[in-house]
């Protein structure tokens, strides 16, 4: 909040404070493992209309007590960003003055349309997702949302928060110490996510902190030992106090942005999501970091892989919120898939590929400047941890859009993986786009070939001096001269746009369903076995009428059992003085008969259907012994 030891290294918050910006009229929720309500931080602020537990399938997020004691995660999460003020206990949030909500999803299996029903649950009371978590930060995994929830994302943002947008706030990831890299993380490489890294409380970029060119900006935690991590509410169950000091990582950070994001929907709640995004790239602030690799791109925003645009500055902000005016719709174009079929050669060659953007490509949309780009690409490369790749902008900036990790052994490479960077925003987007990849793996192994890409732009029909006109305007905006009650700047009306109730579901019900279908494939072939045993016999039956019969020699107890005569076609007839008629016609039958129905001097089998045939001329002689019947 207030950094006494190294002045400017806060987030800057007390002078919005102390114009009564607080978050009032917000709701952010936390997705995680929970929310413990009842704790006094966080009691007075709990929103249960926003709420709701998807591993237990009812309203109500409490956390449930674990073996290892971890389920506080969601608790500290929503203390930072809510935590109530002037209690004389433990912290108090960034915007203390919000309505904070919990979806527990975290504490059991995450399946794929359990994420999605959770990004967009309530999402007409809950104005901003705070998500602390994402794939495993081990330095060999390439994982993002699968198909529902990245439908879930762009729903949200098109249709959440009367039709303004959710805003998802995401943390960048703990897997520096694995050297990964957070554009391996289809979370945080979204277009429709605010990717959140941490920093230290000397502004230095942690051991545990990932890097990547789809960083949005940081924001305080924790460090090594010797620094101090987040102080903020925990829960009081099992070995919980109600407060800790020891929070941190990215999961720290990510949420301290959801309140700073909090304080700007209060000053100006119709701001859509890529406004939030807007603001931050325009304030963020470029600090000195000997290890970050700050580049300032062609509109003159400065980023780095490792902090993004900078560091988030709650006053900046909320300043710039105040009189912003929404920028343009989503403009976008997405280039064909490019077939290239080419090695990709070692260290320290490269391989390069160019794809230009022409004028008349972007005349439909308007596309003029750019704020996302995305390449999605596919390679076969037998150990995809040696590749690198890099995207160079038509101005010429340099985004590492695929560093190489030592850990990522995985022989199959990339299938139509999409990585991302917001490094040339407010760049023109016309002009030859580069890829450049090569292998800096030092075992001799088979090459890579890279299959095909894809070039995706995202921007709007700003153009550069728009760009340059609303930096000045907000600079001159940092003094604080809007921030009061009198200055208001109208806001479109708001959607009316209906909850949705998703359904879930939950592994037990998976585990049902696929019974059922085992269930259901084992009748459908002992079914079909059925019917083709029978076709089969009846075949048979057809094929003796029609010809001689073969019979086979049998035993008189045979005869006197019956057991041989199971499936045997019975045929009899009368004359019309009902004489018993050797050369009658025959119905067919099928099935069982038991042996004492044989000796009947009269076969009635009118009442099923009938195929009429003549006999055979030929019957075995030990059958018709002294029967007045026929059987065939």
């Amino acid at each position: 909040m207030n950094n006494r030891r190294s002045p400017g290294r806060d987030i800057n918050v007390t002078g919005v404070w102390e114009r009564n910006v607080t978050g009032r009229g917000v709701t952010v929720v936390v997705v995680d493992d929970g929310v413990e309500h009842t704790v006094q931080d966080i009691a007075p602020n709990y929103s249960p209309e926003g709420s709701y537990d998807l591993n237990s399938n009812d309203p109500d997020p409490m956390p449930h007590p674990d073996a290892e004691n971890g389920n506080h995660h969601g608790t500290r999460c929503a203390g930072e960003i809510a935590a109530v003020p002037n209690n004389s206990f433990c912290a108090v949030g960034v915007a203390y003055g919000s309505r904070i909500a919990g979806i527990r999803v975290l504490d059991g299996p995450l399946t794929d349309s359990m994420e999605a029903v959770a990004f967009n649950k309530h999402y007409q009371i809950n104005d901003i997702y705070s998500c602390s978590w994402g794939p495993d930060d081990d330095g060999k995994t390439v994982e993002g949302p699968h198909q529902l929830g990245k439908a879930a994302l762009q729903h949200g943002v098109m249709a959440g928060r009367q039709g303004f947008g959710s805003i998802f706030v995401v943390a960048s990831g703990n897997g520096g110490q694995h050297n990964d890299n957070c554009n391996y993380d289809g979370y945080a490489n979204s277009i429709y996510t605010v990717t959140i890294g941490a920093v230290d409380e000397e502004g230095r970029m942690p051991f545990y902190a990932e890097e990547c060119a789809s960083m949005l900006a940081v924001t305080f935690s924790g460090g090594d030992k010797m620094l101090r991590s987040i102080v903020t509410t925990d829960w009081d169950l099992q070995k919980g106090t109600g407060c800790t000091e020891g929070h941190t990582g990215t999961s720290a950070a990510a949420p301290l942005a959801a309140g700073m994001i909090a304080l700007m929907l209060q000053v100006r709640p119709c701001l859509t999501w890529r406004d939030i995004q807007h603001i931050i790239v325009f304030t963020a602030t470029q600090y000195e970091d000997h290890h970050a690799d700050w580049l300032t791109n062609e509109a003159g925003f400065s980023h780095s892989h490792q902090h993004g645009f900078g560091l988030l500055n709650a006053w900046r902000l909320v300043n710039a919120a105040k009189i912003w005016t929404s920028v343009p719709y989503l403009a976008s174009y997405v280039s064909p898939v490019i077939k290239e079929n080419k090695a990709v050669p070692r260290s320290p060659h490269s391989l390069e590929v160019l794809w230009n953007v022409s004028r008349m490509d972007l005349e439909m949309s308007g596309l003029k400047t750019l704020e996302h780009v995305a390449v999605t690409v596919s390679i076969t490369h037998p150990r995809r941890g040696s590749l690198e790749l890099k995207l160079f902008c038509p101005s010429g900036m340099m985004s590492l859009i695929g560093a190489p990790r030592s850990l990522d052994s995985d022989p199959n490479g990339f299938n139509d993986w999409t990585f991302s960077t917001v490094r040339c925003w407010g760049e023109r987007a016309r002009g030859i786009y580069r890829l450049a990849i090569r292998d800096v793996g030092d075992e001799p192994l088979q090459v890579g070939i890279l299959r095909q890409w894809q070039l995706t732009l995202y921007g709007s029909m700003w153009s550069p001096v728009d760009i340059k006109d609303r930096q000045s305007l907000l600079e001159s905006a940092m003094s604080g001269k809007y921030l009061h009650d009198n200055f208001t700047l109208p806001c479109p009306p708001g959607l009316k746009i209906p909850e949705e109730d998703g359904y879930i579901i939950t592994p037990n019900t998976l585990k049902t369903l696929v019974l059922v279908g085992c269930f259901t494939v084992f009748w459908t072939i002992y079914y079909m076995l059925e019917v083709y045993l029978s076709q089969r016999n009846m075949a048979s039956i057809q094929g003796c009428r029609s010809g001689h019969c073969a019979w086979p020699q049998q035993s008189q107890s045979s005869r006197e059992v019956g057991t041989e005569l199971e499936s045997v076609p019975l045929c009899n007839s009368k004359d019309q003085d009902g004489v018993d008629s050797e050369n009658g016609s025959c119905a067919a039958t099928s099935g069982f008969l038991a042996p004492e129905l044989l000796c009947e001097g009269d076969w009635n089998l009118s009442q099923s259907s009938k195929i009429v045939q003549d006999c055979p001329q030929f019957q075995p002689p030990d059958l018709l012994q002294g029967k007045d019947g026929q059987i065939c």
